[in-house]
């Protein structure tokens, strides 16, 4: 106990039930939660502690710091709650859990639900279509993420004006918590999928209750019954199952009971966690320790929100006791003075003065500005180098878009310089990657096109994707007709008016007329830059598209207007491009098949990031890539307060990564157009 410092012993020595422990980056939180259970095993030994976590690491370690005590149990919540529901809930269950799995379950389970005549209009064709695989994958993902927002499908009838009032009463919940803009972004998905217009809140509503939610409730019970759940339907399943037993007034008694319950990054929960979180406790009448920090709620995209641990008097209707751990054991005491500067003009947070323990350390803080993005690229890599190289140290690099990283990946791996990304941000991984190589490909040569160059064009300018049939269909047609760029237009025409169920919605008039004004000014391209500038701003099949990232990752935030930042270092040197674009491919695919851990393996000491994906996790040097407004905090949230404040929240995390060195880099120009510097490097005064 000696070892504490004063807000761990109140926090470790309090005999309330109802605990907050709001514990900023390295301020000692595992080690506060180790000692309050070492305390509360002190004073009640026959107590049964469970603790909750959200990953498997975090559970390993306390479980291990715990000395493998038998009061304690330590499982993430998918864990506790698979082995609930294996157990009392679902008999010889099978878990979906692949792209395999899911078609399988919705074209064969689910078929009886989907073809059902109240159905088949809206949902049947979907599934019948060539798209299935694609759309399976999308309306299992909307169908958990539906579950992860709090809706429960039992609670629903075949009531429609009943239905109605649960379903309001629960949006009403979901605007009181701040998740309104994830619920709005969720059903924009799912009409989008559909095909469905709604221009106002009272049609959504008609839509959500009168279609979708009748669809989803018979789907929930098909697969029950069919015993097959998802990861999400780990806690889901099991959260029905307790709040049955919730209603009926039950509770646990003997072996089975519960007396305190923890939770660990309780500002990550969902409304799906709190919920499981609140029935086990009511039923075993447990003390609540909730442990976390809301100025690192960043995970709102997965459905997580700040309210949860800013109120949990109101969420659980209990009188909480708040300590708040002051003291940052990890970070130089600069790094931690300007975070809280930083952090402190968030208004939606409880206010915290947090000093470093070591008030004789500083890190390293540069505001690096550039008159332009490819200055900026080069001494960021030389930066890296310089680090890795002559002082062995760790590095990230961390960007608030994942389409910023793609320079670094490709330059990285010209200086052959190990790095690690993760692989939803490895460009370099999918199709479209791929139709990149094969265009540029095209401008290597320097000829006239043939005609195999021909129908890659045709394929990159179409907004769907041309399957394997088509295309091969196409090919001979085009070696048929001995299509050529001089008669592709009258070419393209014919093949529609003979061809209609192939390619009469494909090769439309205007699609033809787009089509030729993107080749031309492609093949006029006379160097790289300009090339894949006519490939982003004139190819509609390389801009953003919802229904093709569903298969291919890239088309939810296309990163060619990166490639742009660096691309006029090879002016014409096509062939030079390529050899640096096809080694950053070959190193992708090699990260793919190693294990992937960080720092696992020597020599790769760079993590290649966006800000997202850090939490919890420190660096010797941390660089923070384009600190302009506008990226710092993203555009769109300017307008709207609590989307601005989950970005400075954001940008805390990324900056509070450091132990040695925080670099922030910006170009005065971004595609010709000037740059200002982040509001958020003056609130953390970084400039200074």
């Amino acid at each position: 106990m000696s070892n504490l410092t004063k807000s761990q012993q109140e926090f470790v020595n309090s005999s309330s039930k109802f605990i907050r422990l709001l514990a900023p980056a390295g301020c000692g939180k595992t080690f506060s939660i180790i000692e309050k259970i070492k305390n509360i095993c002190v004073h009640n030994p026959k107590d049964k502690i469970s603790v909750f976590t959200f990953t498997r690491g975090a559970a390993d370690e306390i479980r291990e710091r715990c000395d493998n005590d038998t009061c304690v149990t330590v499982n993430t919540l998918n864990s506790w709650g698979n082995n609930y529901i294996k157990s009392n809930v679902l008999k010889n269950a099978q878990i979906i859990s692949t792209p395999k799995d899911r078609k399988f379950c919705l074209l064969n389970h689910l078929q009886p639900i989907w073809d059902k005549p109240e159905y088949r209009q809206t949902f049947g064709k979907l599934f019948t279509s060539r798209s299935k695989t694609r759309h399976s994958e999308t309306f299992l993902e909307i169908m958990d993420e539906f579950k992860n927002i709090g809706f429960v499908h039992t609670k629903f009838t075949k009531d429609a004006k009943a239905n109605t009032a649960t379903y309001e009463k629960h949006i009403e919940f979901i605007k009181e918590v701040g998740l309104q803009r994830y619920y709005e972004a969720l059903t924009e998905i799912l009409k989008h999928a559909l095909g469905v217009v709604c221009t106002d809140e009272k049609q959504t509503t008609d839509f959500m209750v009168n279609t979708w939610i009748p669809f989803w409730k018979d789907c929930c019970d098909q697969m029950q019954a069919a015993g097959l759940y998802t990861l999400d339907d780990q806690k889901y399943l099991a959260n029905i199952a307790l709040l049955k037993k919730v209603e009926k007034g039950e509770k646990w008694n003997g072996t089975a009971k519960i007396d305190y319950i923890f939770v660990d990054e309780f500002q990550d929960t969902s409304p799906l966690d709190l919920i499981l979180i609140s029935n086990l406790q009511q039923l075993n009448e447990a003390g609540l320790v909730i442990v976390g920090d809301d100025d690192q709620a960043i995970y709102e995209f997965r459905g997580a929100t700040p309210y949860f641990i800013l109120h949990p008097d109101k969420i659980f209707s209990q009188s909480f006791t708040t300590y708040i751990l002051d003291e940052n054991f990890r970070s130089p005491a600069n790094i931690v003075e300007k975070s809280m500067y930083l952090i402190s003009n968030n208004k939606n947070r409880v206010t915290k003065n947090v000093s470093a323990h070591n008030t004789t350390d500083s890190a390293e803080i540069q505001l690096l500005t550039y008159s332009t993005q490819e200055e900026m690229i080069d001494n960021v890599i030389q930066d890296i180098k310089n680090t890795v190289d002559t002082k062995g140290e760790t590095v990230a690099v961390l960007s608030r878009l994942k389409a910023s990283l793609l320079p670094y990946q490709v330059l990285l791996t010209k200086e052959s310089v190990p790095y690690y990304v993760s692989d939803d941000l490895a460009f370099f991984l999918t199709g479209a990657a791929e139709s990149l190589n094969r265009v540029m490909e095209i401008k290597k040569k320097k000829t006239e096109p043939t005609r195999a160059d021909l129908i890659e064009l045709v394929c990159l300018d179409s907004k769907n994707e041309i399957y394997k049939t088509q295309k091969d269909t196409l090919t001979r047609l085009f070696l048929a007709n001995n299509v050529k760029k001089a008669n592709i237009e009258e070419a393209l025409c014919a093949i529609a008016e003979k061809y209609p169920k192939q390619f009469q919605n494909l090769f439309t008039d205007a699609f033809i007329t787009h089509f030729m004004n993107a080749m031309d000014k492609f093949l006029k391209a006379d160097n790289v830059y300009n090339t894949l500038e006519c490939m982003l701003r004139d190819f509609q099949g390389l801009k953003q598209n919802y229904s093709r990232s569903l298969e291919d990752l890239y088309y939810r935030d296309p990163p060619l207007a990166s490639l742009l930042d660096f691309a006029s270092k090879y002016g014409d040197d096509y062939e030079g491009f390529l050899e640096d674009f096809n080694a950053a491919i070959a190193t992708a695919s090699m990260a793919k098949d190693s294990n992937d851990r960080l720092f696992d393996t020597e020599p790769a000491r760079v993590f290649l990031s966006t800000a997202l994906r850090v939490k919890g996790q420190q660096f010797d040097k941390v660089i923070i890539l384009n600190v302009d407004d506008g990226t710092w905090p993203k555009s769109q949230a300017q307008t709207n307060d609590d989307a601005y404040e989950a970005e400075r929240r954001l940008f805390y995390v990324a900056t509070t990564r450091s132990k040695k060195a925080l670099h922030l880099y910006r170009g005065n120009e971004y595609h010709n157009e000037s740059t200002t510097i982040s509001p958020f490097v003056f609130e953390g005064h970084y400039n200074e």
